[in-house]
């Protein structure tokens, strides 16, 4: 059968996918996740710290954005677009126009001076500004969110994804009425955010953190602990509390007994107070009456660095590892090489696989076959080892015996190997799925 008839009947085969090129070697990187995302052709640098996210990785961005989006209708925030460039004039009012520093993007547009925004805090704040009516407390506690490409003039980008100047970040913005219902959402908030992380199967550290140039009243970083993180962590040996080391350096805490850890920060949450609301006049009709300016939250993950920090943990030296959740596909389907004595019964049973599994809700638009057909077995596995399927179901030379079987590699950081036959693939891997995989 020809690759063309191939590509044809599976629409999920790896031949479509002719912008990933693989590359097998070491880039000599420090960090994992670079060399394997850009050894896998799932990114491309187009330059310092700026990179394409390939047709795989998108899927990888898109399942996370979904995870995310379904965590924030749990807790009521309306997601929505702000534009990507922020007013000059509104980032003066409440002076981060100079002290955010050299980080911030600045752009000339018809004649006038403009950033590209790192943060959104003005812009909420502005469209909220121009609301057509007196807000009140009974509008409150208002919540809005985006997942939007961010830029910051990084000085020394580095280890691809996890240091760079565009990324993907899911930013929130909260408004309520009093401090009180303030600091509820905010505990709403790092909840939600907690129990994300434990769904995509991460040991992430809540940390307590200075607010920096965003400002407030009260901050918490969540990092993930790796040797190639560049933020350092404090922890306290007494309690057990962890601190960053702007948050030791501000409030006096430089005689206590810690130990420090290297780790990525994966997501900061701030409690503003009335840091913007103040600055840019926006103000709430109070339940006892009279007019006083919003308490604001803003909250941040950043999309793209958590999956690569998750790649960075997971992987081996030789292959991605995935969070189940976050896989582009769960399942890659390989197929003998053509002219194989296994060819013609392997595209039969290959295709009763892929039908099986695609019916499923696990797996629904999920599987992928490998269906390059000059290639090797051998050829494949290393390239679906690279790749990081977590579950790889080779057609190979059991599927011409009495009893067909095939064999099922399920590919965590330590790997294993079943052999089973044909009838009951679906069963293996949907166990396996359900006491390995899922959380």
């Amino acid at each position: 059968m020809k690759r063309a008839l191939l590509s044809k009947r599976y629409p999920f085969g790896i031949v479509k996918h002719t912008l990933n090129k693989f590359t097998v070697g070491s880039q000599g990187s420090e960090s994992k996740s670079y060399n394997l995302l850009s050894q896998s052709g799932l990114i491309v640098q187009s330059g310092p710290g700026l990179y394409h996210l390939m047709p795989m990785m998108v899927r990888s961005v898109e399942k996370l954005t979904r995870i995310i989006d379904n965590k924030m209708s749990d807790i009521h925030a309306q997601k929505l677009t702000l534009s990507h460039i922020g007013v000059k004039k509104e980032w003066q009012r409440t002076g981060r126009w100079e002290s955010f520093g050299k980080e911030l993007v600045k752009t000339n547009l018809g004649g006038s001076e403009y950033c590209l925004c790192p943060t959104h805090e003005e812009s909420i704040c502005s469209v909220m500004l121009k609301c057509d009516k007196q807000l009140s407390h009974l509008h409150c506690p208002m919540r809005f969110y985006q997942t939007t490409q961010k830029f910051r003039n990084e000085p020394r980008p580095q280890n691809g994804l996890l240091r760079c100047r565009e990324f993907l970040m899911n930013d929130l913005y909260t408004f309520d009425a009093d401090e009180q219902s303030s600091r509820d959402t905010y505990r709403e908030v790092t909840n939600m955010y907690t129990e994300l992380f434990k769904d995509l199967n991460i040991d992430v550290v809540r940390v307590k953190a200075s607010t920096g140039v965003i400002g407030g009243d009260l901050s918490h970083e969540y990092h993930l602990l790796n040797k190639i993180g560049q933020d350092t962590v404090c922890i306290a040996k007494e309690t057990g509390e962890v601190f960053n080391q702007e948050y030791i350096d501000e409030n006096n805490l430089v005689d206590e007994d810690f130990t420090t850890a290297q780790a990525i920060e994966l997501g900061h949450t701030f409690l503003l107070g009335t840091r913007y609301s103040k600055q840019l006049n926006l103000r709430v009709a109070a339940q006892g009456g009279g007019q006083q300016p919003f308490q604001m939250g803003c909250y941040g993950l950043g999309v793209t660095r958590i999956i690569a920090s998750c790649i960075e943990t997971l992987s081996t030296e030789t292959g991605i590892r995935w969070p189940f959740l976050l896989a582009p596909y769960k399942v890659c389907v390989v197929l003998p090489k053509d002219g194989s004595k296994e060819f013609n019964t392997g595209i039969k049973v290959a295709e009763q696989i892929f039908n099986n599994l695609s019916s499923t809700d696990v797996f629904d638009n999920d599987v992928i076959v490998d269906d390059r057909g000059k290639k090797t077995i051998g050829w494949k596995l290393d390239h679906a080892n690279l790749a990081g399927y977590p579950i790889v179901v080779v057609i190979g030379k059991h599927i011409t015996e009495e009893e067909p079987k095939v064999e099922i590699i399920f590919q965590t950081k330590e790997a294993s190997t079943e052999l089973v036959p044909l009838t009951g693939v679906s069963d293996c891997i949907l166990n396996k799925v359900s006491n390995c995989f899922l959380p």
